[in-house]
């Protein structure tokens, strides 16, 4: 089967710390060409597309089947770009998967009846399987893992289980690199999963529908494999390792984070990269060491600066344990990068105060506008498999609209006061997207130039 698998855009102008190949469609693209098929990759956001040059480069495409990757901050794209798709291609297979698909299957059958089903958790074996019976022009409908409506119903397939020895999948389809405006890292992960229960966040629920508890992890061998590969086939030496949680709660996950720095600089590959973590699992020898290997920035989990928010969000740290994280970080001179969330359903004035005080004596308040597209108004988003909904919904603070979810402030107070700063950051706001704008087309125009000169016709 000729299959094009999509990023579809995010619609806006997104930062371009943030932008990076789909990890998810280079891993499906790998099994499915390993099992015969014509694969394309079209990432329309790392190439910067806007939705309608999306549509016009996935229409341009000769295929049988469009498979979409999408989070929830792609829904409206993911819709979009299926209705497009539909009107021009009617015999083509439409087919959606990844966290929004997983975890709002109903929902999103619901709102795209364009789509002829989706595949629900680790995609590899279902699209495997379900691509196997198409081709063989055999029922795909039974195929574990497989979202589709039969009746005016939804039937959701139970997801086939989660892949044990992560080592035995290919290494992903590395196209998107290929087709990146500007410097690009590559993505790569060392585990699938993670051991925490925040309250914000859907990664435990995205696996546990496949009896997912904790994390798997590859041999730090195999991920230096395929690192290797990488710099072989693309020259590029700048990784981001995309791990949910990339040092791990014990001993025994940071003795493999240990194994992989000292392979990586055993080696001597001379890359340098990035990665994620708990401010918790900080260790300075092990910074220290990952920074010999090449370690350059991290992005690090704060959250906030108030205990009783932590609490609400169950990530078991603590606000001295958020200051000790960045201090390590900043003594070794890594460039830090913060989650933080400063207003949730249930923040109160007091917690305001208290969190801005905190971003301004650790001096990470400019981090916030890498949350939010106004500066201070980094708010707890919702959408499903996010266990913070279910307690919304019985506090009767949850605005529920089907596929999209989202809620009001409990406090008055804070209601007004994030109303009244969206208002007073709406228009440098718009001038800041209209000038990102601006210059991302211009050096798209510029790069565009330089390889047509580079490559006469």
């Amino acid at each position: 089967m000729k299959v094009l698998l999509l990023q579809p855009p995010v619609g806006y102008a997104m930062p371009q710390y943030f932008q990076a190949e789909s990890l998810g469609l280079g891993y499906i693209g790998a099994v499915l060409r390993r099992d015969g098929h014509e694969v394309e990759i079209l990432d329309a956001q790392i190439q910067g597309l806007r939705p309608r040059e999306a549509i016009k480069e996935i229409l341009a495409r000769d295929f049988d089947c469009l498979g979409m990757t999408a989070s929830h901050e792609q829904k409206k794209m993911l819709l979009w770009t299926a209705s497009a798709v539909r009107r021009a291609k009617k015999s083509a297979i439409l087919i959606a998967g990844g966290y929004l698909p997983t975890l709002s299957a109903e929902h999103l059958l619901a709102a795209c009846p364009e789509l002829d089903f989706a595949i629900r958790g680790e995609g590899e074996v279902a699209v495997s399987e379900v691509f196997r019976r198409i081709a063989r022009d055999e029922d795909w409908r039974e195929a574990p893992g497989v979202a589709y409506v039969k009746d005016g119903m939804p039937v959701l397939n139970p997801p086939p289980p989660l892949i044990q020895d992560l080592d035995s999948i290919p290494f992903p389809a590395r196209d998107a690199l290929s087709q990146a405006i500007g410097p690009v890292k590559a993505r790569i992960t060392t585990s699938r999963g993670c051991y925490h229960r925040c309250s914000f966040c859907c990664v435990h629920t995205f696996y546990s529908i496949s009896g997912g508890r904790g994390q798997r992890y590859r041999k730090p061998e195999n991920v230096v494999e395929e690192i290797e590969s990488v710099i072989a086939s693309t020259g590029i030496r700048d990784f981001r390792f995309s791990d949910d949680d990339f040092l791990g709660p014990s001993a025994k996950t940071k003795e493999r984070v240990v194994r992989l720095a000292e392979e990586i600089k055993a080696r001597k590959l001379g890359i340098t990269f990035g990665m994620e973590c708990r401010a918790d699992e900080v260790e300075r020898d092990i910074l220290k060491l990952l920074k010999e290997a090449g370690l350059r920035d991290v992005f690090l989990g704060i959250e906030s600066g108030v205990q009783e928010q932590l609490n609400r969000y169950q990530k078991g740290t603590t606000v001295e344990q958020n200051r000790r994280a960045i201090e390590i970080v900043r003594e070794l001179g890594l460039d830090l990068r913060s989650g933080f969330i400063i207003l949730d359903p249930y923040t109160t004035l007091a917690e305001l105060v208290e969190n801005m005080q905190f971003l301004n004596e650790t001096g990470i308040a400019q981090e916030t506008t890498r949350v939010a597209r106004v500066p201070f108004l980094a708010r707890i988003s919702l959408f499903g498999g996010v266990p913070l909904v279910e307690q919304l919904r019985a506090d009767r603070l949850l605005i529920d609209k089907g596929i999209d979810v989202d809620y009001v402030f409990r406090d008055r107070r804070i209601r007004a006061i994030y109303h009244l700063l969206r208002l007073l950051g709406t228009y440098p706001w718009f001038i800041s997207q209209i000038r990102t704008r601006l210059k991302h087309r211009a050096r798209k125009r510029r790069l565009l130039l330089e390889r047509q000169i580079q490559s006469p016709p």
